[in-house]
C-alpha cells in the first residue's frame, strides 16, 4: 500500500472517530490556577471556581482545597470569565482574562464578605501581566501580532525571533530568498512562504543549533525526519490562533528538542460566526535594488532584487454548527507565482538535425517531442561570436556556423586534434568543414520558479457531554513548482521541470474528564509529505539518455537535464496524558509512541548521462564517458534503490506542579526518551563496524541489514523549575508586582537522519560509479523514449563481495574502492543542560520589565569526519566519512526586555541579549567539513558561527488615536489607521581566515585537510565593523591577507599540518540593521446580516527593509572574503535584500 493511500485511509479513520466518540475545548494544555483568600488573607476552602470561554460558552469548574488552591487546565488560548463564589462572600467575576497558548497562568482571588447574591465584577486587564506559575523562558505570538506585524509572504514563523531567548535576523538574500545564518547547510528558511516543505526557520534559541528546534501544531510534532530544526508544515496566517515559543522549558511533558519548542494552536469555530478573505500582492515593480552589490558587480546592471511576481488569495470562515455544542473552522491560502526570462544558447541547426543517421539515439533525442525551444529568435551567429577565429575550425555560413561534418561509423569515437597556438580549446571538425551550418545562436523564453500552491485547513470541535470532548484538525497542502532552465543548460521545452509535492497532517484529540480532579487526554496524528518528480514530468524523454556535447567554448546538451527526486515520508504518533489535582499538586503522567517511515528512492542517478568528445562522436552514438549512475551490483541494472527506513520512538514522563505557597510554585519532573536506531525494513542498508586502535580501519567490516548503529537507552532528563513572587524583601513591599523565575533541566535532541542515511551508498545493495568508454553500454530504454526504467544492464557493474563486505580483489570499477558513510556504531543521543534565572517586575500601566540570565551546556553533538585522517589506511576503502557524537558547546547570556501589554491600541516589546556561544562546529549537516584541524577539537573551540555578542529585537503595534471613541462615518473615513514595525539589530557574526593554496595536504590515501588556518597572526587589523568599512577593498585588512597572516609551510615537510596559530571564528564581520514596517487602514462597515457588526475591510503595505538599508552578506567559510590569498579577502562579497513591499487587502468579520 502506498503512503499516500495509507494517509487518506488514516484521515478517514480519524474523521470517523469524531462521529462515534463523544467529542473540543479541552484538548489544549493551557490553564489557570491560583489561591483564594478573604480580605484578611485567610484561606478560603470550598470556593467554587467556574472558568468560562467567552468564545464557545464551554466552562470548567474547580473547588478550592484545604490550602485554598484551585487549578483549571486544558484551556485554549483566548478570553475567559472567572466566577468565584462561596457562601458568606460576595461573588467575584473577572471578565476578559487572557489565557496564552500552552501556558499556565496565575490568577489569585480575594473574596469580600457579604451575600453570595452580591457580585463584584472587574476586568482581566487589571491582573498584573506577570508569569507567576512557571519558571520557563518563553514568549507568545498572538493572533493580532500574526495578522498585523510584517512577515514575508505570510509566514508566521518569521516572527519567532521576537520572543525572549530566540535569535534570528529574518533577513532575505538579494533575490528575495531566505538568508540563512552563516555557513548553515540544511534545508534553509522560507523561500516559498508557508509552502516550504521542510521549513528550517533560521533562529537559534538558547544558544542551540538551528537543528535543535522543534515544532508542534495542536500538540503534535511536525518535525522533519531527515533535517533537524525543520518543520514539514507551516500553518497559514488565517489558521493561527496563537504561537507559544519555549526556550528554557522546565516541564517534562514537552519532550525532546533542546532549542526552541514552537507550539502553534490553530483557530477554532466559536458561537459567533467569523471569517476573512484577502489578497496579497508581491510585485517586482514595488521592490528596490541595493546601491552596492559587491566588489565585482555594477549596481545598475548586475545586482539582483526580488523579481518574483506572486499573488496570494487567503481566507477563513468559522462558527457554530450547534450553539455551545459543535463548532467548525476552515481556512485556505493559495499562492501563484509567475515570470518569464530570455536566455541565450548555441544550439543545433535544422540542417544538422536532418543529417543525423536514421534510427540513431542522436536522431531520436532531437526528434523527441519538446526538443525545440519556446519563442526562439535567431541571433547573429558567427565564428567570432562563438570565439573561434581560425577558419580551419569554423566558418561563417548562411544559417549559422560550420564546425565540421560527420565521419566514421556508428560507435566510433572521433578524437580531438592537437590544438594550434592561440586556439587552446579546439575540437575535431570530423570529416571537415562542408559549408553546412551546424550551430546557431538563439534567444528563447525560459521560466523561473513558477508556483501554484494551496494550503487547506479544517477543524471540527464537538462538545457532546460534560465529560468527553473531541477535535479533528487537518492540513492539506498541494504544491506544484515548475521551471524551465536556460543559459546554464539548454532550455528545451521538455526540460520544463515539475515538482508536484504535497504535505499533510491529520490530528484527532480526545479528552475525558474522569472526575473533577482527573482528566485524561489522548492525541493521535499522521504527518505525511511526498513528491515524485518521475510521475510529475511525463513530458520528459526518460527513455533516452542525456548527452553532454562540447562545442567550441561552450556546450550543447540533449535529453532531460536532471534525474528525478522521489520522496515519501510519513510519521504516525500517539500521545496520552493523565492529569490529577491532588491538594496543591497538579500531577501529570504520560507517554507517547512515534513511528517514522521513509520510503525515499535514490532516483537521481538512475537516468544515464554520457559525455562525448565532440559533436561528431555524438552523431556516431559513441560516448567517451558515462557520468555517475547508480547500479545494483547483483544484476548490473541501473536502479533507483528504494529504501524502507524505519524508526520508532518512545517517551514517558511524570510531572508535578506544586503550589507550595500562595506565592511559590515549584515544578519538577522526569522524562525518558528512546529512539530506535535506523534500519531498513527489508535489510537493504549496510553499516560499517570498526576495529580497534591502529586496526580501526584494517579490521573494518561492511554489514548488510540490521540497525545502522547501536541503541542508546540512557536518555533520562530531569526538569526543575520555580516561580516565586515575594511579598516583601529587605523590608520592601512588592505588592505582588515582582516574580523570580528559573530552573534547571536536561533535554535530548534527535539527530536528523540526513547524514546517517548517507549509508544508502554503501555496498552491496548500491553502487554509484562512472564508467569509461570501454566499460559503458550506450543505449535507450527498452520501454520506449518515455520509460524511465528498462536501460540495458551492464555486466561490468556486477560485483562480488568477500565475507567482510568488500569487493573481491578490491575492484570497484573506476572508483577502485568504495566510499563508505553512515553513523559510527556507538552513536549517542545529544543532550543539553539548560538553566535560567530571571526577575520580572510590573511597572504599572500595563508595562513590565525583566532581567535575567540564560545558559546551556550541550554534549555529544554530531559531526561527520573522514576516518582516513586518523587511522592507518585500509586499501579496500576509499573514503570513510562517519557521523559521531563528540562535539560540545556552551552558551551564556544576559537577557533584558521591556514590554507593554496591548492597551489603548499600543502593544510593544523590546528584547536585548548580551551573549556568548562557543562550540567546535555549529551545524549538524556540515559539522566536521568545516574543521581545519580536526585532529584536536580543542583547536576548533571558538565562537559559534551564529554567535552574536549584542542583539536587539523589538516590535510595536499601534492604532493611531484618531476618532477611536467614535462609531460613526467619521471613524470609518478618518480613523482606523494602524502602524506596526519590527527592528532587528546585531553586532556581526564571527569568521575564520583560511588558506587553501599549496599548504593543503593529503594526510592519507583518501584523506586531506583543506583549507587550513594560518600558523601566525602578526596583528594590526582594524576593528571597524561598519557597513562602509567592509565595502572597502581589504576591509580591516587593507594591506592584503598575507601582510597579517602566515600560511603553513610547504606540505612536503610534514604529514599532519602544524597547529593553527589563530583561533576559529576569531574575527567579526559586518553589523546588521533591519527595519520592517507595516502601515494600513481599516474601514469599518455597518451591521450586515450574517456577518454582524464587527465587519471591516483593511488595506496595508508591508515594507521589509523599509529604508533600503545596505546590509552586507556575512563572511562565509572558505570563500573569497575569508581566504587570505584572495584579492577580496576582508571585503564583503555581496549585499542582502533591498526594500521589498507587499500589498494586502483583507475583509474580516
Amino acid at each position: 500500500m502506498s503512503l499516500s493511500k495509507l494517509f487518506l485511509r488514516t484521515i478517514l479513520l480519524l474523521a470517523g472517530a469524531v462521529l462515534f466518540v463523544a467529542a473540543a475545548h479541552a484538548q489544549f494544555r493551557a490553564g489557570i490556577q491560583g489561591t483564594v483568600t478573604d480580605s484578611t488573607g485567610a484561606i478560603v476552602k470550598g470556593a467554587k471556581i467556574t472558568v468560562t470561554s467567552q468564545e464557545t460558552g464551554a466552562s470548567q469548574e474547580a473547588i478550592t482545597n484545604d490550602e485554598g488552591f484551585y487549578s483549571v487546565s486544558h484551556l485554549g488560548p483566548g478570553l475567559y470569565t472567572i466566577n468565584a463564589s462561596m457562601t458568606g462572600f460576595k461573588t467575584k467575576i473577572i471578565k476578559d482574562v487572557q489565557v496564552a497558548a500552552e501556558e499556565m497562568g496565575g490568577v489569585s482571588l480575594v473574596l469580600d464578605a457579604g451575600a453570595v447574591t452580591e457580585q463584584i465584577t472587574v476586568n482581566g486587564d487589571t491582573i498584573p501581566a506577570l508569569q507567576t506559575e512557571d519558571g520557563s523562558i518563553s514568549g507568545t505570538i498572538s493572533e493580532q501580532q500574526v495578522q498585523e506585524l510584517p512577515q514575508f509572504r505570510g509566514d508566521p514563523f518569521e516572527l519567532l525571533r521576537l520572543t525572549p531567548g530566540v535569535f534570528g535576523l529574518g533577513a532575505r538574500s538579494s533575490n528575495g530568498d531566505a538568508a540563512n545564518l552563516p555557513n548553515y547547510a540544511g534545508t534553509g528558511g522560507s523561500i516559498f512562504g508557508i509552502f516550504q516543505t521542510e521549513n528550517s526557520v533560521q533562529v537559534s534559541a538558547g544558544g542551540q543549533r538551528v537543528d535543535a528546534n522543534g515544532y508542534e501544531v495542536d500538540g503534535v510534532s511536525t518535525n522533519s525526519q531527515r533535517h533537524g530544526g525543520a518543520t514539514v508544515l507551516t500553518p497559514n496566517e488565517e489558521s493561527v490562533k496563537e504561537v507559544k515559543v519555549e526556550v528554557s522549558p522546565y516541564s517534562a511533558e514537552n519532550g525532546h528538542n533542546a532549542g526552541a519548542i514552537v507550539k502553534t494552536i490553530t483557530q477554532n469555530g466559536t458561537n459567533s460566526p467569523h471569517g476573512s478573505f484577502g489578497f496579497r500582492l508581491h510585485s517586482p515593480g514595488l521592490n528596490a535594488t541595493q546601491r552596492w552589490c559587491g566588489p565585482t558587480c555594477t549596481p545598475s546592471k548586475d545586482n539582483a532584487r526580488d523579481d518574483i511576481l506572486s499573488r496570494d488569495y487567503f481566507g477563513s470562515v468559522g462558527g457554530p454548527i450547534l450553539k455551545n455544542k459543535v463548532f467548525a473552522f476552515f481556512s485556505f491560502d493559495h499562492m501563484r507565482t509567475s515570470g518569464t526570462n530570455r536566455n541565450q544558447n548555441w544550439v543545433e541547426t535544422p540542417q544538422f538535425v536532418s543529417s543525423l543517421p536514421s534510427g540513431s539515439i542522436a536522431a531520436k533525442l532531437f526528434a523527441a517531442k519538446g526538443s525545440g525551444f519556446t519563442n526562439p529568435t535567431v541571433l547573429p551567429s558567427t565564428c567570432a561570436i562563438l570565439g573561434v577565429n581560425d577558419t580551419n575550425f569554423c566558418r561563417d555560413v548562411s544559417g549559422g556556423v560550420d564546425i565540421g561534418s560527420p565521419t566514421g561509423s556508428a560507435g566510433t569515437i572521433v578524437p580531438n586534434p592537437t590544438c594550434p597556438a592561440g586556439l587552446p580549446n579546439c575540437l575535431s571538425t570530423g570529416g571537415g568543414l562542408d559549408g553546412v551550418p551546424d550551430l546557431q545562436h538563439i534567444e528563447y523564453s525560459g521560466k523561473p520558479d513558477s508556483i501554484n500552491a494551496t494550503q487547506f485547513n479544517g477543524r471540527l470541535d464537538y462538545n457532546a457531554t460534560s465529560k468527553d470532548t473531541v477535535s479533528f484538525v487537518i492540513f492539506r497542502s498541494p504544491f506544484l513548482k515548475s521551471f524551465l532552465p536556460g543559459g546554464w543548460v539548454d532550455g528545451r521545452q521538455y526540460n520544463t521541470f515539475n515538482t508536484d509535492a504535497q504535505h499533510d497532517i491529520a490530528t484527532l484529540l480526545w479528552t475525558r474528564t474522569i472526575n473533577p480532579t482527573m482528566i485524561n487526554e489522548a492525541r493521535a496524528n499522521v504527518l505525511h509529505w511526498y513528491f515524485d518528480e518521475l510521475k510529475g514530468n511525463p513530458q520528459a524523454p526518460w527513455g533516452l539518455p542525456t548527452g553532454n556535447i562540447p562545442i567550441p567554448n561552450n556546450s550543447l546538451s540533449a535529453g532531460f537535464f536532471s534525474g528525478p527526486g522521489i520522496f515519501h515520508e510519513a510519521t504516525y504518533a500517539f500521545k496520552d496524558t493523565l492529569s490529577k489535582v491532588h491538594n496543591s499538586h497538579v500531577l501529570k503522567f504520560g507517554g507517547e509512541f512515534t513511528k517514522e517511515q521513509n520510503n525515499d528512492k535514490s532516483a537521481w542517478g538512475a537516468h544515464p548521462t554520457y559525455d562525448f568528445t565532440n559533436l561528431w562522436s555524438f552523431v556516431n552514438d559513441a560516448p567517451s564517458h558515462e557520468g555517475t549512475n547508480t547500479f545494483d551490483p547483483k544484476t548490473g541494472q541501473i536502479t533507483a534503490f528504494a529504501k524502507y527506513v524505519r524508526v520508532n520512538s518512545f517517551g514517558f514522563f511524570g510531572q508535578d506542579n506544586w503550589k507550595m505557597r500562595s506565592n511559590l510554585t515549584v515544578t519538577f519532573g522526569l522524562r525518558y526518551d528512546y529512539w530506535t536506531p535506523l534500519h531498513d525494513k527489508f535489510g537493504q542498508l549496510s553499516h560499517v563496524t570498526l576495529g580497534e586502535g591502529a586496526n580501526t580501519l584494517a579490521n573494518a567490516k561492511i554489514i548488510q541489514g540490521g540497525d545502522l548503529s547501536q541503541p542508546d537507552r540512557n536518555n533520562v532528563g530531569p526538569q526543575l523549575g520555580f516561580a516565586w513572587s515575594p511579598k516583601s524583601t529587605f523590608g520592601h513591599e512588592w505588592a505582588n508586582r515582582m516574580v523570580w523565575r528559573g530552573g534547571f533541566g536536561v533535554a535530548y535532541s534527535k539527530i536528523g537522519e540526513d547524514k546517517l542515511l548517507q549509508a544508502d551508498g554503501n555496498p552491496p545493495s548500491f553502487l554509484a560509479t562512472d564508467l569509461t568508454a570501454a566499460q559503458l553500454i550506450y543505449g535507450m530504454s527498452s520501454g520506449g523514449p518515455y520509460s524511465f526504467f528498462g536501460y540495458p544492464a551492464n555486466p561490468l557493474t556486477t560485483i562480488t563481495f568477500d565475507s567482510n563486505g568488500f569487493p573481491v580483489a578490491g575492484q570497484f570499477l573506476n572508483q577502485a574502492t568504495p566510499n563508505l558513510a553512515g553513523p559510527v556504531p556507538n552513536l549517542r543521543t545529544p543532550y543539553t543542560y539548560h538553566y535560567s534565572l530571571e526577575t520580572q517586575y510590573d511597572l504599572g500601566h500595563n508595562w513590565t520589565a525583566a532581567l535575567g540570565f540564560q545558559g546551556s551546556q550541550s554534549r555529544k553533538l554530531p559531526r561527520t569526519i573522514n576516518y582516513q585522517l586518523f587511522f592507518p589506511h585500509n586499501p579496500l576503502i576509499g573514503s570513510i566519512k562517519l557521523t559521531q557524537s563528540d562535539v560540545n558547546s556552551s552558551f551564556n547570556a544576559l537577557i533584558a526586555r521591556i514590554s507593554r501589554r496591548l492597551s489603548n491600541g499600543l502593544d510593544l516589546s523590546v528584547n536585548y541579549r548580551y551573549s556568548k556561544s562557543i562550540d567546535e562546529c555549529s551545524y549538524d549537516e556540515n559539522c566536521g567539513d568545516q574543521q581545519t584541524f580536526p585532529f584536536d577539537q580543542a583547536t576548533e573551540r571558538g565562537p559559534s558561527d551564529y554567535d552574536v555578542k549584542h542583539s536587539l529585537t523589538g516590535y510595536v503595534l499601534y492604532e493611531l488615536p484618531f476618532f477611536k471613541s467614535r462609531h460613526d462615518v467619521l471613524y470609518t473615513v478618518a480613523g482606523g489607521w494602524k502602524l506596526s514595525g519590527i527592528v532587528t539589530l546585531d553586532s556581526g557574526f564571527p569568521w575564520t581566515p583560511v588558506y587553501s593554496g599549496s599548504a593543503c595536504i593529503q594526510v592519507a590515501s583518501r584523506g586531506n585537510v583543506c583549507p587550513v588556518r594560518p600558523i601566525a597572526y602578526a596583528g594590526g587589523a582594524g576593528t571597524d565593523y561598519s557597513t562602509s568599512k567592509f565595502q572597502q577593498p581589504g576591509g580591516n585588512f587593507p594591506n592584503g591577507g598575507l601582510a597579517y597572516f602566515t600560511p603553513p609551510p610547504d606540505p612536503s615537510t610534514y604529514t599532519v599540518p602544524p597547529r593553527p596559530g589563530i583561533g576559529r571564528n576569531s574575527f567579526r564581520g559586518p553589523r546588521y540593521t533591519g527595519i520592517d514596517m507595516s502601515f494600513g487602514k481599516r474601514f469599518t462597515l455597518p451591521r450586515i446580516p450574517l456577518v454582524g457588526e464587527n465587519a471591516g475591510f483593511e488595506i496595508k503595505a508591508n515594507a521589509f527593509n523599509i529604508f533600503n538599508k545596505l546590509n552586507l552578506t556575512p563572511f562565509a567559510f572558505n570563500k573569497a572574503s575569508t581566504t587570505i590569498t584572495d584579492p577580496q579577502f576582508g571585503q564583503a562579497t555581496g549585499a542582502l535584500s533591498g526594500r521589498t513591499i507587499e500589498l494586502t487587502a483583507r475583509f474580516s468579520f
